[in-house]
């Protein structure tokens, strides 16, 4: 028998605060991804549909700010936003550890402001999904219009939407660094999914082995997902910005719609050199 779903919890948070601010273990957490990799992935797509080669760059809901510390090594002038005031200090001190220059600021994605225009600019590993409302997505298009440079290109990374709709499990994962093992569990058969507000309620456990102690950090939030077709209108409406390239993860040659190996819903949208 199938589990019973819960209802949604108007108690959950709108991201996972508690988890948020554990950014070392969030990191661990996340440590499978090859961010170098992506980043040659980023660049390369940035500089074909710009017609130039960034110089500049920001990361948006930026967590450990672990794609902003590669691109800040390979001699960007790199910012980055983050609400969490932990992850700002967290990834301070990552690139600080790597010799970078990085200029990371508290801020919320519907408001932010940049002290100078960016070429690139980047909302990674669902960031989006904070947004609860169309409103919040067209708020956070607009200020990322006005942050970047005439031609300058924004990057979505989006849950892909066979995991949205079909509601596929997400298997858990482990990951180690310097003796901290994490152990993630995203998602609970009961959560509750409302396919008229698109807003997900997601359960994650994460279980922690650290200097021979076993934690478990257990929490609800809501999560809103956005469709290809509604990004494309909510970008018309917030004015300049436009889809122009869509992939199935952050890596070459993954159409979004490949049935076996698309995983993500990466959008890449440019804004016109002129004003329209």
């Amino acid at each position: 028998m199938a589990p019973t779903p819960r209802r949604r919890d108007d108690k959950a948070e709108s991201r996972h605060v508690r988890t948020y601010a554990q950014p070392r273990w969030y990191d661990i957490a996340f440590g499978y991804r090859d961010v170098a990799a992506e980043c040659d992935f980023l660049l390369g797509q940035a500089a074909r549909l710009a017609g130039r080669t960034p110089t500049s760059a920001v990361e948006l809901g930026a967590g450990p700010a672990n794609h902003a510390v590669e691109l800040a090594c390979r001699g960007l002038a790199v910012q980055a936003i983050d609400i969490e005031p932990a992850m700002v200090s967290y990834g301070l001190e990552k690139a600080s550890a790597r010799g970078a220059s990085l200029d990371y600021r508290e801020g919320d994605l519907r408001s932010f402001l940049l002290p100078r225009p960016v070429d690139l600019a980047l909302v990674l590993l669902n960031t989006a999904g904070c947004l609860a409302t169309q409103d919040d997505f067209i708020s956070m298009l607009q200020r990322v219009s006005a942050a970047l440079t005439p031609g300058g290109i924004l990057c979505l990374e989006l849950p892909h939407p066979r995991d949205v709709w079909l509601r596929e499990p997400t298997d858990p994962w482990e990951t180690e660094q310097d003796g901290t093992r994490v152990r993630v569990t995203w998602g609970d058969p009961r959560d509750h999914f409302d396919p008229v507000t698109q807003i997900a309620e997601v359960t994650t456990t994460l279980t922690v082995w650290e200097g021979g102690r076993k934690r478990i950090l257990r929490e609800r939030a809501l999560q809103r997902h956005f469709t290809a077709p509604e990004v494309t209108a909510l970008a018309r409406l917030a004015g300049d910005l436009a889809p122009v390239s869509w992939h199935g993860g952050l890596e070459p040659d993954l159409p979004a719609d490949d049935p076996d190996r698309a995983w993500r819903l990466v959008a890449f949208l440019r804004k016109p050199e002129m004003p329209a």
